[in-house]
């Protein structure tokens, strides 16, 4: 009898463009992705010795070698098609991240699972004894035998299974994948109930391998869930999968991988060569994983963070890669001609014996490389989760809101000595915070957390706020100060409304332009020229004066100089660090003769000795243009705003002390 073997060529020419494209895109990084490998596999043996007995069957002659042909190929058949839903079915539990509820720990699932194989398989072979299964005649005819039945009724439990998973976790997929995953079953069913009904019509694996086509173009987009730069895992695709574990409950172990100079790696090597760097990382990772059998997915988070997420949560298993990782980060790394030395911070987390929710599981993730000690060693992070500094931290975002709205924030006022009047004439403002469980937290702390979450807007409104209520309720001549200065973070800098904000605020609370300095960094002051300039030149031209803080640690310095209305440069603590050295010694008197022959007021920040003072006082008196103003620990430290007051009210009209 003749078969109808055209919907099987169709169907081995979709399954190999499968393979093909599997092999080529290196589809084999996970194990979702193996399962897929080796049931796209099933399906194309299946499909070629189906499509090889029916040619045999209907162009074959009569002979004891076609026989034997045709029994082989439908052996091969059986044993090949009927572990195509077994290997589905845990497909599914892979693919929607419930692996872990398949090798739980009572073994009951995988017992089933492995009975059904079995039973498939033990059926099979029982054929070559006893016929019970299928028969070959002498003229190359097929037959069923009673056995066969045996594989139907192990197909549908099987089918229901899968099915019965999909149903359950529906929640866990987006409507694309569920619809696919669901609609495969009724497309593969009526392939064989046609076949089943007519056995001359081969179009079983058609349907299949049109199932598996819809499944594939909708599931299996790999190509956007993978960053095209780096080779790993996109952000999104980390959300999703970790999203599913929370659900699901699934134990996993983190391992995260900070490259905190990445910055200034990119700037040294330019684009190109920093993408080739990311990839050199990531493919270093994935020979990790596999060296030491860790089974992880690589996922680049963006700005120079890496996630290792693995199904394996003991701390051995996540330790040995973790340290592998931060081992070849330690050296230096060759991309094209250049060598780059990476700072590497490598933390491990694990749910659920470290974290029981994802939002902390996110935070830690992002932030860890800043509130955890900065270390070439592993860090681990339950051994750090109940240190006070940790935990001060890591709460750092709600700390700065609790004291914004509590009013738990301060002024403080540090003064600034001028060596030509011998005299304070003015004060810089510095935020303090204080925290009822924490105290007094350093603006080192909690200002690098306010930029970033942008909090930093409500912090720097805050002190112009204060600070133009002091000088509206005080007489500023009789405590001596002719302006105070306070500092604009780099986010208020481009600010769009800055210049209606300060002024609005100046008329206020009744102050003059001129009370008021702002003080610019000169990273901030290079953000965004154009915005930065158009506010600092507006405030200005009204009468505010602006001051240049930390000069001598950026790159642009000299620029901002010459192109701001600039009235203060302000030399970083670093000169009086190093004025010890000779050299540096005349680069400091060289910058401030430069600095005041371009008719800028200088001042000198740190100053925490009587023997340093004296040194910018003497340079004072020695240079016709000298250091004029000097602040630091020696004169004053910061001080609340009633013992300032008391403290300018005491010097008011006095030399303020003997060099």
């Amino acid at each position: 009898m003749i078969t109808i073997f055209y919907f099987d060529i169709c169907a081995l020419i979709i399954i190999s463009i499968f393979l093909i494209s599997m092999i080529i895109r290196e589809q084999l990084s996970n194990r979702t992705n193996k399962i897929m490998y080796v049931m796209v596999w099933l399906m194309w043996i299946a499909t070629f010795v189906d499509l090889a007995a029916s040619v045999v069957s209907n162009f074959g002659e009569p002979s004891a070698v076609n026989v034997a042909i045709l029994y082989i190929c439908n052996f091969c058949y059986f044993l090949s098609h009927n572990m195509i839903l077994p290997v589905y079915v845990l497909y599914v539990y892979s693919s929607i991240e419930i692996w872990h509820l398949y090798k739980d720990r009572t073994k009951i699932t995988r017992l089933v699972w492995y009975a059904l194989t079995f039973i498939d398989i033990i059926v099979a072979l029982a054929n070559i004894p006893t016929k019970l299964v299928f028969t070959i005649s002498d003229k190359l005819e097929y037959n069923r035998g009673p056995l066969l039945y045996t594989f139907y009724v192990v197909a549908a439990l099987f089918a229901v299974w899968s099915m019965w998973l999909i149903i359950k976790y529906r929640k866990l997929m987006n409507a694309d994948k569920f619809i696919v995953l669901s609609a495969i079953f009724p497309l593969v069913l009526l392939g064989v109930v046609i076949q089943l009904i007519n056995g001359q019509i081969l179009i079983e694996m058609f349907c299949a391998a049109l199932a598996f086509l819809f499944f594939m173009i909708v599931v299996q987009r790999d190509e956007s869930m993978t960053d095209p730069i780096t080779g790993a895992l996109k952000y999104n695709a980390g959300i999703a999968r970790v999203s599913k574990i929370f659900i699901t409950q699934k134990p996993i172990s983190v391992v995260l991988v900070k490259i905190a100079n990445h910055n200034n790696i990119r700037l040294y090597l330019g684009q190109a060569n920093y993408n080739a760097f990311l990839k050199s990382v990531t493919t270093k990772m994935r020979a990790v994983s596999k060296k030491n059998k860790y089974d992880a997915e690589v996922y680049y988070l963006e700005s120079g963070l890496f996630a290792f997420l693995s199904e394996k949560s003991e701390l051995s298993d996540a330790m040995s890669s973790a340290e592998d990782i931060r081992d070849y980060l330690k050296k230096t790394c060759d991309i094209d001609e250049f060598q780059v030395v990476p700072d590497a911070r490598v933390c491990i987390i694990r749910y659920p014996e470290d974290v029981d929710d994802f939002a902390t599981l996110y935070t830690i993730g992002t932030t860890f490389h800043n509130t955890m000690p900065e270390t070439k060693e592993i860090l681990i992070y339950s051994q750090y989760r109940n240190d006070e500094n940790y935990k001060m931290r890591s709460e750092m975002e709600d700390i700065i809101a609790s004291a914004l709205n509590e009013k738990r924030m301060e002024v403080h006022f540090q003064p600034i000595y001028s060596t030509r009047k011998n005299r304070y004439v003015s004060a810089e403002a510095l935020i303090r915070l204080y925290d009822e469980k924490y105290g007094y937290i350093s603006p080192s702390i909690f200002l690098p957390v306010a930029e970033l979450t942008g909090q930093i807007h409500a912090i720097g409104d805050f002190v112009i706020d204060e600070v133009l209520r002091f000088m509206s309720s005080n007489d500023l001549n009789k405590l001596g100060l002719e302006y105070l200065e306070v500092n604009l973070s780099a986010a208020q800098c481009i600010e769009a409304d800055l210049v209606d904000k300060v002024i609005s605020k100046l008329e206020h609370y009744g102050v003059k332009p001129e009370q008021l300095s702002l003080e610019l960094t000169e990273n901030a002051a290079d953000i965004d020229p154009i915005i930065v300039d158009n506010n600092v030149y507006k405030l200005h031209k009204e009468g505010v004066r602006f001051a240049l803080d930390d000069y001598g640690t950026g790159y642009s310095n000299i620029k901002r100089v010459t192109a701001l209305p600039i009235d203060q440069v302000k030399l970083d603590k670093s000169f009086v660090d190093n004025m010890d050295n000779p050299q540096m010694w005349i680069v400091i008197q060289d910058t401030i003769a430069m600095l005041r022959e371009m008719g800028k007021e200088v001042l000198v920040e740190g100053v925490e000795s009587e023997e340093v003072a004296k040194h910018f006082v003497d340079i004072n008196a020695d240079l016709f243009q000298g250091c004029e103003l000097i602040q630091g620990f020696y004169f004053c430290k910061p001080m609340p705003e009633m013992e300032f007051v008391n403290f300018m009210e005491e010097h008011a009209g006095k030399n303020a002390i003997e060099l």
